[in-house]
């Protein structure tokens, strides 16, 4: 790696750094949400718990991977793991906000859903840090090969069928 890919990288890396106070706060909330007496009862709140957990994962998986990245461990499987950590957050950070509605729709009490508008906040908050994250990632990879290595990855993840005999099977 180059003195200018380093430095591409050092700023994901600060971005992804800038990231986890909101994160941080996100997983908080959503945790007095799904633990408060009216609302822990709601449909789909363990579903909506494991969706945003799942986008923390992708925060620190990213950062993970870009620390790796700095020493002789970057190559192709750390490049591909970075991307789809990058895909984790971007994809569970919409299925978040689709089931915080569905969840928000059973809650009645006036602080639940005070509680509510401040995770929709914080979701606005986290659309607007995963494009900062993209221009980064963009920046680092080169937007043409970011965008090859995601339809790779998205490729890598879709199941083959199968004819067992038995009839076709999703391997």
């Amino acid at each position: 790696m180059n003195d200018d890919e380093r430095q591409r990288l050092l700023d994901w890396w600060n971005t992804m750094e800038a990231a986890k106070p909101m994160v941080r706060r996100l997983m908080s909330l959503i945790t007095e949400l799904r633990l408060h007496p009216q609302s822990s009862h709601a449909d789909g709140i363990i579903l909506f718990y494991r969706a945003a957990s799942e986008v923390s994962y992708g925060y620190a998986g990213v950062r993970g991977c870009i620390r790796r990245a700095f020493t002789s461990e970057y190559e192709e499987a750390l490049r591909m793991n970075m991307v789809n950590c990058h895909r984790f957050a971007e994809r569970f950070s919409v299925d978040t906000r689709v089931l915080l509605e569905r969840v928000a729709k059973q809650i009645t009490g006036k602080d639940v859903l005070q509680l509510v508008q401040r995770i929709r906040e914080t979701l606005r908050e986290n659309d607007v840090m995963l494009e900062e994250i993209n221009k980064k990632a963009n920046a680092f990879f080169g937007k043409n090969t970011f965008q090859t290595l995601q339809k790779k990855m998205k490729e890598s993840n879709k199941l083959s069928v199968v004819d067992t005999g038995l009839g076709v099977w999703d391997k």
